[in-house]
Parts: C-alpha cells; structure tokens; sequence
C-alpha cells in the first residue's frame, strides 16, 4: 500500500484532524488504507441494527476478511471509541476460514467465488457487508467502494441493506451513488476480482480533501438521520 504525504502540509494536518485522526498524526498516515478504516468506522457509526441482533449491553463485532492491513487501521480508528454506547472488536478472518458471528464485514482480495457465497450466506442476515470487489453491489452486497475521477466513493444497494433489515442514515446515503437491486446471477458477472486502487491516484490532496470535507459537514455535525 502507498504511504506517500501531502503538501502544503497545513492542508494534511487540516484534513487529519477532520477524519478524526489526533492531532499529533503525521501526514503519512493519510493512506488508502487508514481512509478505508475510516470510511468503515462511519459506516458503522451511521448504521442501526435490529434490536435483536445487537442488544443494548452487548459489543459489536467487526470482521474484517483478506486486508489485515485496513482490518489494522479500522482497530486504530475504534480504539477508545465506541459506536451507539457499545465497545467494537475488531476480529481478522483468514480468507478460507469459517466466518465468525459479526456485525459489520469487510471482504477485500477474495476469490469471486468467496465473495458469492459468503453473501449469499449472509443475505437476510443483519450484517452490513462491505467490499471493494467489482461489482459486489450487484451480488447483494450492501456498500462497495468504487474510484471516481480519482476520488474514494462509495455504492449502497439499499434493497440489500433492508433486507438485511439495517437502517442507513440519511446522511450516509446522501454521500453515496444508491442503487435498488436485485443480486444479477454470478455467471454474468465480469471475471475482475477487485477494483484496482491506484494509491498515488487516490492520494492526491482533492481526492483527500473531498473525503474530509463531505464527511465533516454532512455525516460528522448534527444529528445522525
């Protein structure tokens, strides 16, 4: 993964501080990587579960599959912190083990296969499921992280999110492209595992600065919905 800086550095503190990093976080630390632990971190922030599936007193887990490096920068970002008065565990999973019971699950560089079954597995299971796999939003998956014109975005599949019976927050589905549809068959779906992320691409300071400033004003002020 790139761990390149930025510059003018003032514009790297600025952006640091606004995605939640402490004030002491040096400007490599503005990464691929540590923007996807982020982004995870706010989707589970602005994401409810059904009461039955994450009780008041209990913890919530988050598991992370294939990426031990963004499964790393999401324990980062929770540590210390909680989401709805709950503590979050950060579990990695082995790309061909069983998967634990989890709240949240991102998948990154799994086989086709792989991904398929676990969400096929997990359809109408409240687990808000995450990927960077091309095309996970049309398989049934619920968010799926996409480049645009150089920047980070993201994709929600809102039929998948209610069937999983999960309550998106307005204000997370203003930032996102959404869509409404049914899981297309896995054979007409194109043989590219993953999006290819192009971290120099990625790291350029409007790309930055377009992540910061969208999740500052609209997700991180204000209420939740």
């Amino acid at each position: 993964m790139v761990g390149a800086s930025f510059r003018p550095r003032s514009l790297c503190s600025l952006i640091l501080l606004l995605l939640g990093w402490t004030a002491h976080a040096h400007a490599q630390d503005v990464t691929e990587v540590n923007l996807k632990g982020a982004f995870l971190f706010n989707f589970a922030r602005f994401t409810e579960w059904p009461a039955d599936s994450l009780p008041a007193d209990s913890t919530m887990s988050a598991c992370v599959l294939g990426d031990r490096a963004v499964g790393d920068a999401l324990a980062r970002q929770v540590k210390g912190k909680q989401v709805g008065g709950r503590t979050v565990v950060v579990t990695m999973v082995e790309s061909e083990s069983p998967l634990p019971a989890c709240h949240l699950l991102y998948l990154s560089g799994v086989s086709r296969a792989r991904v398929q079954s676990i969400v096929s597995s997990l359809r109408e299971s409240p687990v808000l499921t995450v990927s960077d796999a091309e095309e996970f939003t049309k398989r049934g998956g619920i968010i799926q992280f996409f480049v645009e014109s150089g920047k980070m975005r993201f994709r929600i599949n809102a039929r998948s999110s209610k069937r999983a019976r999960l309550l998106l927050s307005s204000r997370l589905l203003a930032l996102a492209d959404v869509v409404d549809e049914e899981p297309t068959s896995v054979a007409s779906l194109p043989l590219t595992e993953t999006l290819a992320f192009a971290g120099p691409r990625l790291l350029i300071a409007p790309t930055i600065d377009h992540v910061a400033i969208n999740w500052t004003r609209q997700l991180t002020s204000g209420k939740r919905n």
